[in-house]
């Protein structure tokens, strides 16, 4: 087997972690590839056998890729991946952290599963988005999470008329509209209102964001729904982000068409009810009350 890792090394516990996988792989003659970002950002003084390499590279090498961070380390090397998707197992250190099972609590119990094959991977929709400029100039994006279309800078209420598969749904009027996977109904969805969706399901959420009316509510899509999104209006400075991370200024002239991507991002998990677990944990469900 051979593991490549990448990371968020802006963490500081990114290094200790990484010296730690690097020992237990190497404990157990185990090939290790390291990203050659990671080696661009920090001074490397990691006793014993590893490669450096261009992260594509790695990609074509290793079986499975260790990723160290947060849930936005995951969403970024999702993205990284492009199309050229292996399985992810996040080490996680940060916030909230949905997408990773392991923790430095039990990162050798993690790693000792992983070279024993005794884990599953798990298939996460992607959304894909391509943006059309009023000159009709494309780009194509790929979410994990989410798509968020809102007001940007602006304090003015957004009008954004919404289509599914050339069917008007409604013009929503707000701070905007939230597209969102299952695997992205546990982020910014869920705080504006929307549902949870077990992740493996095949289903696209649309949620308002603040609406200008009770009775605009969220609705979950077959996955095979084309989404668009227009604006009636004139409005200056709208926003585009792709996972939180990638922002895209746009204007009224832009049209938005959003579907189900031909490619899913592949998690590890490693326990069969780990995301229940996660979201007992992370919600802080308590259970009975006695």
């Amino acid at each position: 087997m051979i593991i490549g890792c990448t990371g968020n090394y802006r963490k500081e516990e990114f290094y200790p972690i990484l010296q730690k996988v690097h020992t237990i792989l190497g404990n157990e003659n185990i090939e290790f590839l390291i990203s050659s970002d990671l080696e661009k950002n920090i001074e490397f003084n990691i006793p014993g056998d590893y490669t450096i390499m261009d992260f594509l590279e790695l990609v074509d090498k290793c079986d499975i890729l260790f990723a160290i961070g947060g849930d936005g380390t995951i969403l970024s090397t999702v993205r990284r991946l492009e199309q050229n998707m292996i399985p992810i197992m996040g080490i996680h250190i940060g916030g909230l952290g949905f997408l990773s099972e392991c923790t430095e609590k039990n990162l050798t119990e993690s790693i000792h599963s992983i070279l024993k094959n005794d884990y599953m991977v798990t298939q996460r929709m992607l959304l894909e988005v391509q943006i059309t400029s009023e000159n009709d100039e494309k780009q194509i994006l790929w979410a994990l999470n989410d798509i968020v279309v809102d007001h940007g800078p602006s304090a003015r209420l957004l009008k954004a008329e919404v289509h599914v598969s050339n069917h008007y749904l409604n013009t929503f009027e707000g701070d905007g509209v939230i597209i969102s996977t299952p695997t992205g109904s546990t982020a910014y969805s869920l705080s504006a209102g929307g549902p949870i969706i077990y992740p493996s399901m095949d289903s696209i959420t649309v949620t308002p964001i603040c609406p200008h009316s009770l009775s605009a509510r969220p609705i979950v899509l077959r996955s095979a729904e084309t989404i668009t999104m227009s604006f009636p209006e004139p409005y200056d400075g709208i926003s585009l982000a792709v996972d939180g991370q990638i922002k895209v200024r746009i204007d009224d002239q832009t049209q938005i068409q959003i579907t189900k991507a031909s490619h899913s991002a592949q998690i590890v998990s490693l326990l069969e009810d780990g995301y229940f677990k996660t979201l007992r944990t992370k919600m802080g469900w308590l259970g009975k009350v006695r």
